[in-house]
């Protein structure tokens, strides 16, 4: 696998500061979005995929947020419908169209109000249309009927933040990883437990996906603080499958999985590089790398239905440069000398088309996803979907306005009541920014504090031996 070296940019894009452990990036075949920086309130940016080079930031932001954005993901199913989380608590849907894209004054088709603290991801059934999963700092998972705005299912238990989800093959499970070290297998109708185990032993973001297999993969950090990847059988969490080092940085890992070809492309916050796996027969194979010279904010992936099988390209990354505001576009392909289509770098794979709708979900179904032919996939219309929202989308507030908006005054006055709303919010989120990483050195100052002890009563131990004229280090021999 080697990635392009030209690579095209987007040029002139202010990406996100926020300390969140998100990518911060989404894309699809039409559109690429990217969470921006914004002092006051949260926003992100919305470009086309046909169009790289320098952007006109200001005519292709979504800026109606009361807080910092977190996360965003585009619907697997419709190109035209992105959801957003915010520290506000809400998760906004937002329709962009094939002629419009960003209008002035955009805002949301629908709004999912139910948690009570900040949002902190979000994911789409795999195979059930407008389902969306969110996790919040309030340590609940929710599962969402986007259309309807009611919830599904509530996973809770949790006991410090949640820090990653992942939906199984047919959606009827959800694996998730969590900062008190403990892996749980949810069922997504009831919402309880199904299975729970140790996870990875540090206080470090730890992130997981669920194979074609059923096997779950994590990408975090070992109790001495090296990265790693790990291998889990959702039967039996109680021992690992299989531990492969990756390396000794410290950024948290971006773990990407195609399921057609079990590929794992693997980033690392702050790292410059995306590392190559195959995962077969429950083992983790390294592959190789592209190197680059610049360090990555987050990533997105475009899906499999967005590719050129022209230039046997397998994925395409969009690196976030935040230093130099860029967002690069790197495909990584497999080269053949052979022009015709290479059938077994594509099978068969998800194509436009739910398996389910949100109510058979809801009703307690499963399937997985419905597979179609690649070229089938790149010649299918996918046209603009449209979205219907059942119950009516919050105001930008959440609530009628108390001053109201007759004359100048009272506008300039409401206008600053939002901007000191959205200021609080923004302070209110670095000093919860604060709180984990003040979480996370006391974690790690526990785990030294536990090695010291087991230091010095290994030194003790050596010199009441030597006291006794007994020599130290034939001691393990005998």
């Amino acid at each position: 696998i080697f990635g392009d070296r030209n690579v095209k940019s987007y040029n002139g894009v202010p990406i996100s500061k926020n300390a969140h452990e998100q990518d911060f990036c989404s894309v699809n075949p039409k559109f690429v979005a990217v969470v921006a920086e914004q002092i006051g309130g949260g926003a992100f940016f919305v470009f086309r995929t046909d169009k790289v080079g320098g952007v006109d930031t200001g005519s292709c932001k979504i800026s109606k947020h009361n807080g910092a954005v977190y996360d965003i993901r585009w619907n697997p199913f419709n190109d035209n419908l992105i959801g957003s989380a915010c520290d506000d608590g809400l998760i906004r849907l937002w329709n962009i169209t094939d002629e419009k894209g960003v209008e002035p004054n955009h805002s949301p088709v629908q709004t999912l109000k139910g948690h009570g603290k900040r949002v902190g991801g979000l994911q789409w059934h795999p195979s059930a249309d407008n389902v969306l999963a969110s996790w919040s700092y309030d340590n609940t998972v929710k599962l969402w009927n986007a259309e309807t705005s009611h919830v599904i299912s509530n996973l809770e238990g949790f006991k410090n933040q949640i820090t990653d989800f992942d939906f199984n093959l047919d959606g009827s499970q959800m694996a998730t990883t969590c900062k008190d070290k403990t892996l749980r297998i949810f069922d997504t109708h009831t919402g309880s437990v199904a299975i729970e185990g140790p996870g990875h032993n540090n206080m470090k973001v730890s992130r997981l996906r669920t194979l074609k297999s059923g096997l779950i993969l994590t990408a975090g950090f070992s109790s001495m603080s090296s990265r790693c990847l790990r291998l889990y059988d959702p039967r039996n969490l109680s021992g690992i499958l299989k531990e492969e080092a990756v390396d000794n940085a410290n950024g948290s890992l971006f773990p990407y999985y195609d399921p057609d070809l079990n590929l794992l492309f693997l980033a690392g916050k702050g790292d410059a590089n995306i590392k190559f796996y195959e995962l077969e027969n429950g083992d983790i194979f390294y592959l190789n790398q592209y190197m680059s010279g610049d360090a990555q904010r987050g990533l997105g992936m475009m899906p499999k239905r967005g590719l050129d099988s022209g230039i046997n390209e397998i994925a395409r990354a969009y690196k976030l440069n935040v230093a130099k505001k860029l967002v690069n576009v790197v495909p990584l392909k497999v080269p053949r000398q052979s022009k015709a289509f290479a059938e077994d770098l594509y099978p068969d794979t998800a194509g436009y088309q739910p398996a389910l709708t949100a109510e058979e979900f809801a009703g307690g179904k499963n399937a997985p996803p419905k597979l179609v032919s690649f070229l089938e996939l790149q010649s299918a219309n996918a046209t603009s979907k449209g979205f219907t929202a059942t119950s009516a989308p919050e105001a930008l507030t959440g609530q009628a306005d108390p001053i109201g908006v007759n004359g100048e005054a009272s506008a300039e006055i409401a206008a600053l009541k939002k901007e000191l709303d959205a200021l609080k919010s923004e302070v209110t989120s670095v000093k919860q920014d604060l709180k984990e990483r003040t979480d996370e050195v006391e974690g790690l100052r526990k785990e030294n504090e536990e090695l010291k002890g087991k230091l010095k009563a290994s030194q003790e131990e050596i010199a009441e031996l030597q006291k006794n004229g007994v020599d130290a280090s034939q001691v393990g021999s005998d």
